[in-house]
């Protein structure tokens, strides 16, 4: 058998699906520390069967599951597949006819894990006993770690035996040697424990003996006691029947009492009706009367109201005719004033115009002596600046700090003359006055003197005509208020004079509409005038009618008041007849109630004896105790004689009615316990004959490999070291299978001693050298080596990579070796290269040195 391929989809680092290819010759795998190159060899053994997380480097077997990175998200399935090729039909039995195997593992968080063989699902042990057949599995010694070389070296001889297992072919073996061996003692427990079981069923089985002796007893009582109850149960039927009988002779009595009573109860009935058909006209005819006079009242009542109603209607039209009248009253009185208003606003407006076009020349000529006052006043002005100016131009040698003042006090007053403020002005003229006054009384020049005399004169002048200005100027203000007076009242008796004509409108509208109302007022009041009259005549009608009625209605009251009393007097004979009649009914009913009471104490009673003493009624006196008896016994005497035996049943106590079944049961159980023993010891004898036989194939395989492994242990060792000899012991044990291994070597130049006082690169080709020779005697068809080199130097290096090549030469075996070591990298027929392209997941890149050696050459 061929191993093919290797499938990882989420185990570990390998994210996605990759292949890795395991073909013919040396296939090597390198990468950096921490790329994953151990997850493949790790991936192998788990798909082998491995059942330890610890050496799977996790916590949890969980954890192989592929857990994400930071960009991408975790799995919650890890599936590594191995395919194998049986073309060659030599593999395990129950698969050699299958040209093609694949070994699948799959698991799934909080699920757990599961094995599958061409698809289908298979326990854990059928895979791991399916790699063990082929020479291989997860802790074979052909799945070789650096720690596996150091562990081979200083392993105990009994643990070393293993390696040589795998070379005899009995690992298989020996797994099936422990399983025959863990059901022996299975069965060799099971035949205890059912040695122990059947005593105790034997002693239960006496036990339940006795109590079927005390059962029987009791089933006799039992029976007797149960022919009692159904004499019992004789005597209580014949009393109800006894019961029955009675009551139906009393139901036959009364039933014919009824019968006679029902004919008086007919009679009454049929003279009352007679008298009630005599009765009920009159009474119908009264109905309609009381609703005759019911009605007239009603409509007496109406006419009444509707007189009122009348008489306050009239009284409303009066009232609301006064009021017309005085409206109307009213209208013609504004209409008056209207007109007179209009005619004296009109004539107040004629006067106030022909004032207004008389004051219109005075109004002129103020004008004019406003202006002309305003240009004197100007011209007193003018020269009184030009005086001011010389004195600013500094001609006259004085002081002109007073006159800088007055000039300013000139220039407001000029303000203030311009805005029409004479008042103001002229105070401000008194002050300047004053000012030059105090001023001329200092100057020492004539001439400057003579200067401010002017200005002085000039002043007073400027004064003069600033009081006829404002004289001129206060007449002016009031002829244009007189006249803006007149032209507003003109407006305002314009507008009272057109509200005056709308007054005068409306009033006459008003008066026309009022009119008219009172013309229609007028009419409804002579209708209404109308109405007592003939409402009196319809009272007089009604009242006649009203009393026609009541009379006839009182003599047939007395008539039926008659007849009444003498259907009260039937009825009470009636229910007399009656009420008799009722008790016979009841003493009937209960009679009959009585009956089927009884019937159903009895139907009661044969129900109860069917489901206790399962007899139909006809059955009962013939599986009784009374069957034969010519006089039957009081029911108390049988009640006596039921108690007497229930006591002598009481007194067997607790009885196991079931120990007769009980008994049977576990005599048939006992016989099987005899034969499933039988088995057992046939089944224990069986298996410690295959136990024997598998002992003895493993004994002549271990020793035959032993032979063969100790003569290639010597030839490889001695070509790894150039020279020495080695050998192999089975030590500790006669039996080859319970012996241990012992590697006594002498490399070249040395004694004979163990493998442990040697170097470390010694010891690692020493081990290496047991394991191929194990591979040349039962070559297995994969091989791991893990790092295996590097305790190695070059030297060594290069004599191991030259055995590895003899080995793919003269065996089938697929080696897979991980290495760091360039010189076994050189002599690899193929390698892969893990890498890291994105942190924390792995990928596979596959080169073939092979190929690539001819493409150069």
């Amino acid at each position: 058998m061929e191993f093919k391929k290797i499938q990882l989809n989420g185990f570990k680092s390998f994210a996605e699906k990759t292949n890795f290819l395991i073909e013919h010759g040396l296939t090597g795998i390198v990468g950096p520390n921490g790329c994953g190159k151990s997850n493949i060899v790790e991936s192998l053994r788990w798909v082998m069967g491995e059942t330890s997380a610890k050496s799977m480097r996790g916590s949890g077997m969980e954890d192989v599951i592929f857990n994400g990175t930071s960009n991408k998200s975790s799995k919650n399935i890890a599936e590594v597949s191995i395919s194998v090729d049986n073309a060659s039909h030599d593999g395990p039995m129950q698969y050699k006819d299958l040209d093609h195997i694949e070994v699948r593992r799959k698991i799934e968080k909080d699920k757990g894990s599961k094995f599958y063989i061409n698809d289908k699902e298979v326990r854990a042990r059928d895979a791991q006993m399916f790699f063990a057949d082929l020479s291989t599995g997860a802790h074979s010694p052909s799945m070789i770690s650096q720690g596996r070389i150091g562990a081979l070296v200083t392993a105990k001889p009994t643990d070393r035996r293993a390696i040589l297992e795998e070379a005899a072919n009995i690992s298989g073996l020996h797994v099936r040697r422990h399983e025959a061996e863990l059901r022996l003692n299975a069965a060799e427990t099971n035949l205890k424990r059912a040695d122990e079981l059947r005593r105790q069923q034997e002693k239960q089985l006496a036990n339940l003996q006795k109590q079927a002796e005390e059962a029987t007893k009791y089933k006799l009582i039992s029976e007797e006691i149960k022919k009692i109850e159904a004499g019992l149960y004789y005597l209580k039927l014949l009393d109800i029947d006894n019961e029955i009988r009675i009551e139906n002779e009393i139901n036959n009595e009364a039933e014919g009492e009824v019968s006679n009573f029902n004919q008086q109860i007919t009679q009454f009935e049929s003279l009352i009706k007679t008298e009630t058909d005599k009765v009920s006209p009159l009474r119908e005819k009264n109905i309609e009367n009381l609703s005759r006079i019911q009605r007239l009242n009603l409509e007496l009542q109406s006419l009444d109201e509707e007189n009122v109603r009348t008489q306050d209607e009239i009284e409303d039209f009066k009232k609301s005719l006064k009021t017309i009248e005085e409206d109307i009253d009213r209208e013609k009185g504004i209409v008056i004033d209207a007109n007179s208003n209009e005619k004296r606003l009109k004539e107040e407006k004629n006067e106030l115009i022909e004032i207004d076009s008389k004051y219109f020349e005075t109004e002129k000529l103020s004008n004019e002596d406003l202006e002309k006052a305003k240009s004197q006043l100007n011209e007193e002005q003018k020269a009184v600046d030009e005086i001011i100016e010389i004195f600013a131009n500094g001609n006259i040698n004085i002081s002109i700090d007073p006159i800088k003042d007055v000039i300013n006090t000139i220039e407001k007053i000029k303000e203030l003359i311009n805005s029409n403020e004479a008042n103001q002005a002229l105070t401000l003229l008194d002050r300047t006055k004053i000012e030059l006054n105090n001023f001329l009384n200092n100057l020492a020049s004539d001439e400057s003197k003579s200067k401010l005399t002017d200005i002085d004169e000039k002043n007073n002048n400027i004064k003069l005509l600033q009081e006829k200005y404002a004289d001129s100027f206060s007449k002016n203000q009031s002829i244009k208020k007189e006249s803006i007076k007149r032209n507003e009242r003109i407006k305002a008796i314009e507008s009272e004079v057109e509200s005056w004509k709308n007054l005068l409108s409306n009033s006459e509208k008003m008066v026309t509409e009022l009119t008219e109302r009172k013309n229609k007022l007028l009419s409804q009041l002579n209708v209404r005038d109308q109405q007592p009259k003939a409402q009196a005549e319809r009272k007089g009608q009604i009242t006649e009618g009203l009393r026609i009625s009541q009379n006839e209605k009182i003599e047939n009251e007395k008539i039926i008041e008659e007849t009444d009393k003498k259907i009260n007097d039937l009825r009470l004979e009636l229910n007399d007849v009656q009420e008799k009649s009722i008790q016979i009914r009841e003493r009937k009913a209960s009679s009959g109630a009585t009956v089927e009471g009884l019937k159903k104490r009895k139907d009661d009673l044969l129900e109860r004896i069917s489901s206790e003493l399962n007899l139909e009624e006809n059955d009962i006196l013939e599986n009784s105790n009374l069957n034969g008896v010519e006089e039957l016994p009081d029911s108390v005497i049988q009640e006596d004689a039921l108690d007497a035996k229930k006591k002598e049943r009481e007194k067997l106590g607790s009885v196991n009615l079931r120990a007769d079944e009980e008994t049977n049961k576990y005599e048939i159980e006992i016989k099987k316990m005899e034969q499933d023993r039988e088995d057992l010891v046939s089944a224990i004898i069986k298996l410690k004959e295959s136990i024997n036989e598998l002992n003895q194939k493993g004994r002549e395989r271990l020793l035959e490999a032993f032979e063969k492994v100790n003569r290639k242990f010597n030839e490889v060792y001695t070509k790894l070291f150039n020279g020495g000899n080695a050998k192999l012991e089975l030590v500790d044990s006669d039996d080859p299978l319970e012996a241990g291994l012992e590697m006594l070597v002498s490399p070249p130049g040395k004694r004979l001693q163990s493998i442990t006082l040697l170097s470390g690169g010694e010891q690692a080709l020493t081990a290496l050298s047991l394991i191929f020779a194990v591979f040349l005697t039962n070559p297995s068809p994969i091989c791991v080596l893990d790092e295996v080199d590097a305790p190695l130097d070059d030297a060594n290096v290069t004599r191991f990579c030259g055995l590895l090549d003899d080995l793919t030469k003269i065996t089938d075996t697929k080696f897979i070796i991980v290495t760091h070591h360039a010189l076994t990298m050189s002599k690899m027929n193929r390698l892969y290269g893990v890498t890291m392209p994105e942190k924390g997941i792995s990928q596979l890149v596959a080169v073939d040195l092979q190929k690539a050696e001819s493409m150069v050459a």
